[in-house]
């Protein structure tokens, strides 16, 4: 079963700020809270590996997460 969470952002190239956005750390969509495969927007994120990448410009993402919550 996936966790899901809700980030806030922005985007590293033009500092366009995000939010809401939904991230999974596996790919099962649909198995819970009925989201389907264009409600997610990340996959492969895990609440730990969120959490090292707060505030962090210095990761592989296109994006800095700058808040999450856990989606239940």
């Amino acid at each position: 079963m996936a966790n899901y969470f809700s980030i806030n952002g922005y985007w590293k190239d033009d500092k366009t700020e995000f939010y809401g956005y939904i991230v999974s750390d596996t790919d099962d969509t649909g198995y819970n809270y009925g989201l389907d495969d264009e409600d997610i927007f990340f996959y492969g994120l895990s609440e730990n590996e969120i959490k090292e990448c707060l505030n962090d410009e210095n990761t592989g993402l296109d994006f800095v997460i700058t808040s999450y919550t856990k989606v239940n």
